[in-house]
């Protein structure tokens, strides 16, 4: 855990949020199986990961969420971290070979830090996996939710700030 978060470089805020909400402690037996099965996966064709996100939330529990726009692909998200709200905005792009990138600006009590996050995805069946990219650990990854969860809140963040 600690070496994800070290390599955040000043984004912890938002990099937290994602490995705390998506990694399920798995045993080790477990981890095994999961990577195995997304290695021996085939990779999400470009379309299939723009149909995943597009106009979708991704719901991080209840510290945060982000919106992946159609409208010039802006990213909007909010976040917590100890309790102290944060918002970033920027915009998602897909690079190639099954990968879903966004480029943000994160704002917070803490300043603004700019980041860029990308995550791979591949496919066995009718499961999906995915892993923060270069070398995140595997896990079986959840569908979003249709419509923007994540906007409204961080209009509110961004007034307090």
């Amino acid at each position: 855990m600690k070496r994800v978060l070290g390599n955040c470089l000043g984004t912890a805020f938002a990099c937290s949020v994602l490995v705390f909400a998506f990694q399920v402690p798995a045993t080790a037996k477990t981890a095994t199986k999961i990577a195995s099965q997304a290695q021996k996966g085939a990779v999400v064709p470009d379309e299939g990961v723009y149909q995943i996100y597009q106009n979708h939330s991704w719901m991080w529990g209840n510290h945060g969420a982000a919106f992946f726009a159609v409208k010039q692909r802006q990213f909007d998200a909010w976040s917590t971290d100890k309790g102290n709200p944060g918002y970033g905005d920027g915009m998602w792009f897909i690079p190639g070979g099954g990968k879903l990138c966004y480029r943000a600006k994160w704002h917070g009590s803490w300043g603004v830090k700019g980041s860029m996050t990308c995550f791979e995805h591949r496919k066995a069946g009718k499961v999906i996996y995915q892993r923060k990219s270069p070398d995140g650990d595997w896990y079986v990854f959840k569908r979003l939710k249709y419509g923007d969860y994540a906007t409204r809140k961080q209009n509110r963040i961004k007034a307090k700030l």
